[in-house]
């Protein structure tokens, strides 16, 4: 029956949810991507913004329709391998009620000051704040997001008492970073690169092991001497559990193809995303190993949501 099923998929439209508001970034990588796989198999993609909760309550629409291939979800790091050692309650397991499709770009972070700040490096940054516990303060688009979880991870790899500042999304943190209120953040790069090429911002560090296209300049976290502090995001897709498994690799196939195309990598890699691809496999493996390092790092942050 799955092969089948393959063969004539998709017979109509695809409804692809994203957990998030409209413009952002997750719903600017859905349409950039969805547009391209529905011209590849002629048939639309319907983007449905379902915003709230974390993206929970995008999650939970996902893992309760009908395991046919014909709603998938637009996903991150936070909603498969975060909010489960976050959230007490959640009306969904994502990790068992959402196979993983593909996973479609990494999101390396950068750890970013104003033009004015003293520190140019990370070495600067992390001794002042090693002699000064609790005096600098970085902001973040709220508890329990990959960015607060990140300095959390810098301060508990090297002793470091960074006070988190929590805001309703990264551009609120941005624009207090721009003004004065906060001293630091660290976000996925998409966050802060227009500041940064407009000279607004400082980029200390990228925090992968290899330098970001976008920020050639900038050390890694490794070749600035902290090579603990290692943090990548990523986005991709999952289905209902029960899709089966011949229109998983249709999928997967459909969206490698889009990931590869010229104009789509380039369109990512201007807005600081490193595109990425693989098999269904590749991705499973990346959600487990994510699930025990996240659920480490939220037990050591103290984060709890209800």
């Amino acid at each position: 029956i799955s092969a089948a099923a393959a063969q004539g998929y998709p017979a109509r439209p695809v409804k692809l949810l994203v957990g998030f508001p409209a413009g952002g970034g997750l719903d600017v990588l859905a349409r950039i991507v969805g547009q391209r796989v529905s011209e590849q198999w002629g048939q639309p993609i319907i983007i449905e913004n379902k915003p709230g909760a974390g993206s929970n309550i995008a999650g939970d629409a996902a893992a309760k329709s009908a395991p046919d291939g014909y709603t998938l979800l637009h996903t991150n790091i936070a909603l498969m391998s975060i909010n489960p050692a976050l959230y007490s309650k959640m009306s969904f397991a994502p990790m068992k009620d959402l196979v993983p499709v593909i996973q479609l770009v990494n999101l390396p972070l950068a750890v970013m000051v104003r033009a004015d700040s003293p520190f140019n490096s990370m070495k600067d940054l992390v001794e002042y704040a090693r002699a000064n516990p609790g005096k600098l303060n970085f902001g973040s688009g709220g508890n329990g997001g990959v960015p607060h979880l990140a300095l959390e991870l810098l301060n508990s790899s090297y002793g470091l008492k960074i006070v988190h500042v929590p805001y309703k999304g990264s551009a609120d943190a941005v624009k207090d970073l721009l003004g004065g209120p906060i001293d630091l953040m660290c976000d996925a790069i998409s966050v802060g690169l227009s500041q940064i090429k407009a000279g607004k911002l400082k980029a200390l560090a990228v925090t992968t092991d290899t330098r970001h296209p976008a920020l050639p300049d900038t050390a890694t976290t490794s070749e600035a001497g902290y090579p603990k502090f290692q943090v990548t995001g990523w986005q991709g897709w999952v289905a209902p559990t029960g899709t089966p498994r011949a229109v998983l690799e249709r999928i997967n196939t459909e969206a490698n193809k889009a990931m590869q195309e010229p104009a789509t990598r380039a369109k990512l890699l201007e807005q600081g995303y490193l595109p990425a691809g693989g098999s269904v496999d590749d991705f499973a493996k990346q959600l487990a190993a994510d699930q025990l390092k996240w659920a480490e790092l939220v037990k050591i942050s103290g984060a709890k949501l209800d």
